[in-house]
């Protein structure tokens, strides 16, 4: 069997137990999953957590209390093969990171 074949033979594998596994208590990780990321990807991801919650302590020390900036940071720095809605829903009923993801994943619904 090539690599080619060894992979997407893996590829297979991994739908099929995608399709199969109850996410339901481990959404985030079901994400990572979906969209193939690598585990310096996910290291991003909460790395661009920990610089929203920076941004947004600095925010609030200043008196500034809207999200739209720190989401518009968040969308143009998150990895394109997540979908904004889809992630930050994921983090909040998982517990990821509460008081960034929430406040984030609010606004999201309100703006449709």
């Amino acid at each position: 069997m090539s690599l080619e074949e060894k992979v997407e033979h893996l590829s297979y594998q991994m739908k099929i137990l995608l399709e199969i596994v109850d996410w339901t208590e481990r959404p985030f990780e079901y994400e990572v999953i979906r969209a193939n990321l690598t585990k310096q990807d996910v290291e991003a991801f909460y790395q661009l957590l920990e610089d929203i919650r920076v941004r947004q302590n600095e925010q609030m020390r200043y008196g500034f209390t809207s999200i739209e900036p720190l989401l518009v940071h968040f969308v143009g720095m998150l990895d394109s093969r997540l979908d904004v809605k889809t992630i930050l829903g994921a983090c909040v009923r998982q517990g990821i990171e509460l008081d960034v993801t929430e406040p984030l994943y609010r606004q999201v619904r309100l703006l449709g």
